[in-house]
């Protein structure tokens, strides 16, 4: 059995949970868009981005995280957006009671119950945001441990279904071109986040152990790096964490240059999010380079060291990563509406 993974969203610290769990953070994934909406200035594919969302797809990028903001208080209760003290002011634009409910309602769909740190097999839309493939791996599979038919590139190819005019396919329920869009712009962000799709799993002497070979053991899951503690900070929010330069500089053009310079992929569409996942799970190996892992602690965390040249090989890195998802974004618009 494959195993389940946790989900590293945004706003999982709605209603207190008990730890931050991000996803690029509103700022990468927002110049994540800014660097598409960039590329498409002009196109036929920009009009319809326009038409579809009322929006750019800067705005649009945060739409899926905000929807984790959703929440019941109890299993069948309603399903209701909350955040009414405004922690998260990228939301602000979802803010009013039409997009609330919109939320709501593709929340619903996509889940059974979504009380207070319900896993993501019953809150299941938060699950679409990422893969845990073993780092032993060198590219995406679905037959590997840590991949679903629920997972990032599955969700990928749901929503470009949706664009393309025809129905979700199960388990997902995506209705409308502007909701698929939004999850669209989300998604294709989220993986190019290194440990959104290639995870480190260890035992309890934080050995790296291939969950792949003999009986898959959950306790070995480090949860997209969520439960590795590199000094005060977990190393998945190290990885989601983007320097307000770095942001700037990209979203002022630097981005889209080097955007333009970023190979078009070939092939038919429905496979790009397999080749990219492949491309992330090769590529997102670095985030683990020199890492050295102790001993399990009682809070169920592995203790972390990393060598001196870590945190300037994971800004270099995260900036690859976020261009290329903003190229591939756009190349994905401009197919879809040439």
């Amino acid at each position: 059995m494959k195993p389940r993974c946790w989900v590293f969203g945004a706003l999982a610290l709605f209603l207190g949970a008990s730890e931050p769990l991000l996803a690029w953070g509103p700022r990468g994934h927002q110049t994540v868009g800014g660097i598409a909406d960039q590329l498409i200035a002009g196109t036929n594919a920009a009009k319809e981005v326009r038409r579809i969302l009322g929006s750019n797809l800067q705005t649009a990028s945060v739409w899926a995280d905000c929807a984790k903001g959703v929440q019941q208080q109890k299993a069948g209760a309603p399903f209701k957006y909350e955040d009414s003290n405004g922690r998260f002011p990228e939301c602000a634009p979802y803010g009013n009671p039409a997009s609330q409910a919109a939320m709501g309602a593709f929340v619903k769909r996509n889940a059974a119950a979504c009380t207070l740190n319900a896993g993501d097999e019953t809150c299941r839309h938060k699950s679409y945001h990422y893969a845990d493939v073993a780092l032993q791996r060198d590219h995406y599979d679905q037959a590997f441990a840590g991949t679903t038919d629920h997972d990032i590139v599955s969700a990928i190819n749901a929503a470009l279904l949706v664009l393309q005019g025809e129905p979700s396919p199960a388990p997902f329920d995506i209705r409308g071109k502007r909701e698929a869009l939004r999850l669209l712009t989300h998604y294709v962000g989220d993986l190019q986040q290194p440990l959104h799709v290639v995870a480190v799993y260890l035992d309890k002497q934080g050995r790296k152990v291939d969950p792949d070979a003999g009986t898959f053991d959950p306790t070995t899951s480090t949860r997209g790096g969520n439960s590795i503690d590199d000094g005060s900070s977990k190393l998945h929010g190290l990885w989601d964490s983007i320097a307000g330069p770095m942001a700037t500089e990209l979203l002022a053009g630097a981005g889209a240059s080097e955007a333009r310079l970023v190979a078009p992929t070939a092939g038919a569409t429905q496979q790009w999010a397999v080749v990219w996942a492949s491309e992330t799970v090769h590529d997102g190996q670095e985030a683990f380079k020199g890492l050295r892992f102790k001993s399990k602690l009682a809070n169920g965390h592995w203790p972390a060291t990393h060598p001196r040249s870590y945190a300037a090989d994971r800004r270099d890195l995260q900036r690859e990563q976020i261009v290329k998802a903003g190229a591939r974004l756009a190349q994905i618009l401009t197919t879809l509406w040439p």
